[in-house]
């Protein structure tokens, strides 16, 4: 049994960040991060080991796209042994843009309590590499193990009036989904639509959703004003503005 606490003797529940240990401890793998999905579609990132696997989360999570949300939607492993060489049609924009990181190898298991899909563990490897099916069974089995603690977690962290992330974990996003209701009121828009306008913004200017999220947050964006929101959806070469 792998035992997913700190190893701390103080009283509560182990640290969220301990929740990657065991991947790392019994899989050929250099990195892990662990997400969750609630059912309103709050995504929070619970877990993260190093700076390669956060970056991975960013990216698929800013792109809408790649093997974490196939394996979240499928509720069934994804496997990339080889991220250059492999057929990345499914998730063309994170087939790109992961080639230009330091992952050779990704893949990510779904998280499931009884028959639903709370969460995915993503993984990755420095160097090209698949896992054997022994190894596949092992990780499968490692993230159920975990699944119900994820989700703890990251109900805690909603209903925590602490700070929301950290150099690693972006936490519940709390700041996205105040921002996704500031766009929707600014825009007289839908949540979907709202949150359409943060991602497309985010990917025309190089930048992740947290971080326009921030700026609208703080109102140094205003999306009802075309110059802050043109690159965001009704434009697709960023220049000249939208009517309404």
């Amino acid at each position: 049994m792998v035992k997913l606490g700190s190893g701390s003797e103080t009283a509560g529940p182990p640290r969220s960040g301990a929740l990657h240990a065991g991947f790392l401890a019994h899989l050929p793998v250099d990195g892990a991060s662990v997400s969750v999905v609630t059912i309103t579609g709050n995504h929070s990132t619970v877990s993260s080991s190093d700076a390669v696997a956060t970056k991975l989360e960013q990216l698929q999570y800013d792109l809408g796209e790649g093997p974490h949300w196939s394996a979240l939607k499928s509720r069934k492993p994804v496997l990339v042994p080889d991220v250059r060489s492999a057929d990345h049609a499914g998730w063309p924009m994170f087939g790109h843009a992961v080639t230009e990181t330091e992952a050779r190898a990704v893949f990510s298991f779904p998280l499931h309590i009884g028959a639903v899909t709370v969460g995915v563990v993503d993984l990755h490897r420095l160097s090209p590499g698949e896992l054997s099916e022994r190894e596949v069974t092992r990780a499968m089995t490692l993230a159920s193990a975990i699944a119900v603690q994820a989700a703890q977690f990251a109900t805690a962290d909603a209903d925590s009036d602490g700070p929301d992330d950290s150099a690693l974990v972006a936490g519940t996003r709390r700041v996205v989904l105040q921002a996704t209701g500031m766009v929707l009121a600014q825009l007289d828009t839908s949540a979907t639509e709202a949150f359409a306008r943060l991602r497309g913004h985010a990917y025309a200017t190089g930048r992740s959703v947290d971080d326009v999220a921030r700026d609208v947050v703080t109102r140094v964006m205003d999306f009802s004003e075309p110059a802050s929101g043109r690159p965001a959806n009704n434009s697709q070469d960023g220049e000249g503005t939208d009517d309404g």
